[in-house]
């Protein structure tokens, strides 16, 4: 592959110049076992300790391989970065790569940074690699959301559903996704998780595959119901043997979208209909929104965002101040 890179530059070529654009057509191949697996290295320390930090994520921690993956990548730039011996590592040395690391990326990608390393610096410090408890020493990020989130409402939501053409299996798929990611509020990630045993068409009910690997039962919405089966029903979808996602790709590398598909799926209508470009997080925030708007408690929203707090659900809303008034406490001595 290296050589085959160094000839495309050799020859001023602009496209597959580097080894990592052969990523996804190599992890296919290696999935249907035409290219054998690839071979790590057993005297590689970084490698051996990703191991174990893979498994500890897995198993102790209970996240998702979408998580696992983001971690480890963090982690091992980080030890690359860094070099061995990580039993030497210091509060100082973390200290500045954050800061050096901050200095070149985005706010959000350095947050996710952040909260990487220290899942990772409190593994090294349970396995006793390190004899401190070092994720304490990671600094803050700054960078605060200065503006309200976008607020849609049920207009936006029918010129989304149509710049669906549903006479193609794509557009059949895109306003199932659609109604799945406004009317229960899901995550990208867990509609991309969705498979078909999930349905419970008897009970009218759904499993949802949330955050921390929670598995969570949410009733299936008449609309959403009659989405899916459209999807199902009148498409020609093409699955994979032996896979049971709901939702699969229309082009190649054939099987179940990921999270970044779902979420393009919702830039791509959006800006198909004319509305400011969005991703499938905005959804999940005018769903919050309309929620507030038609009646619903703070609670019941809570419950339904799947929040672990009242407060995180106030963030995701935009709402006239008025509206808020249940969260505030009277004022002390006020009549």
């Amino acid at each position: 592959m290296k050589q085959l890179v160094e000839a495309r530059r050799a020859e001023g070529r602009k496209t597959l110049v580097s080894v990592a654009n052969f990523s996804v057509p190599i992890a296919y191949l290696r999935e249907i076992g035409v290219v054998p697996p690839e071979a790590a290295s057993q005297f590689d320390p970084v490698s051996q300790i990703l191991d174990r930090y893979r498994s500890y994520l897995a198993t102790e921690r209970g996240l998702v391989e979408s998580s696992i993956l983001t971690n480890l990548r963090i982690a091992e730039s980080f030890c690359r970065t860094r070099g061995l011996p990580l039993e030497e590592l210091s509060a100082a040395e973390i200290t500045a790569y954050v800061a050096a690391f901050c200095a070149r990326s985005s706010i959000g990608w350095s947050k996710k940074t952040v909260t990487a390393l220290a899942s990772f610096l409190r593994f090294l410090h349970v396995i006793g690699v390190t004899a401190q408890p070092l994720a304490a020493a990671l600094p803050k990020v700054a960078g605060h959301r200065h503006t309200v989130p976008c607020e849609l409402d049920e207009g936006d939501f029918t010129r989304l559903l149509g710049g669906c053409d549903c006479s193609r299996d794509v557009g059949l798929r895109d306003s199932a996704i659609l109604t799945l990611l406004w009317r229960l509020g899901l995550r990208r990630a867990e509609v991309a998780g969705l498979r078909v045993d999930d349905i419970d068409w008897r009970h009218g009910e759904i499993t949802i595959r949330g955050k921390g690997n929670h598995h969570e039962l949410l009733p299936v919405p008449i609309d959403v119901g009659e989405a899916i089966v459209r999807y199902l029903h009148d498409g020609h979808r093409r699955v994979p043997p032996g896979c049971r996602a709901l939702f699969l790709q229309t082009r190649a590398p054939e099987g179940k979208m990921t999270p970044c598909g779902v979420g393009d799926v919702v830039a791509r209508l959006s800006r198909r209909v004319g509305l400011p470009t969005m991703g499938a997080h905005q959804l999940r925030h005018g769903t919050a929104t309309q929620l507030v708007r038609n009646g619903a408690s703070w609670p019941e929203i809570a419950q339904i965002m799947r929040h672990r707090s009242v407060a995180v659900t106030l963030s995701y809303t935009t709402v006239d101040p008025t509206l808020t008034r249940e969260l505030a406490r009277p004022w002390p001595g006020a009549r």
